[in-house]
């Protein structure tokens, strides 16, 4: 499958990545550093974030069971020093389903060992990826290291 994005710099608009279908983000860029927009790393977290869920909504309705609701929430740590890069991306799911605790974290292995692109990159760059679970109302998991058995 074949990308394509597109970057234009303008003084008045700033930083603006156009994808093919001709959607727009704009982006923080270091000369105006308008908080308003998001920066190249929160978009990274973004990008982490959904194709994990995307996977796990994926990977738990294969399994024939129900989500009543998932909410991931991302935290991120970047090195003090240039290259600034992500050093910790914590993960906390909470998902309301029918699935079992094991199923869940299954999911949560699989997607992060083995089918998110983006985490796995993240990783190879040596981005240390914890995940913590709350499934149904209680934390089952805190920091755990993601690990398929």
């Amino acid at each position: 499958m074949s990308l394509s994005v597109s970057f234009e710099y303008t003084k008045d608009v700033g930083l603006t990545s156009t994808d093919q279908d001709r959607n727009k983000i704009v982006i923080r860029e270091p000369i105006s550093g308008d908080q308003k927009k998001y920066s190249p790393t929160e978009l990274l977290l973004m990008a982490m974030g959904g194709c994990s869920t995307s996977d796990i909504i994926l990977i738990i309705t294969k399994m024939h069971k129900k989500i009543e609701s998932l909410n991931v929430t991302m935290k991120g740590e970047r090195l003090e020093e240039e290259p600034k890069l992500l050093k910790k991306a914590l993960f906390h799911y909470n998902i309301d389903t029918d699935a079992s605790e094991d199923n869940v974290v299954k999911a949560i292995n699989l997607s992060l060992e083995k089918y998110c692109s983006v985490t796995l990159l993240a990783i190879k760059g040596g981005t240390e990826v914890t995940y913590s679970l709350t499934l149904n109302g209680k934390l089952v998991k805190e920091n755990e290291i993601p690990k398929l058995n």
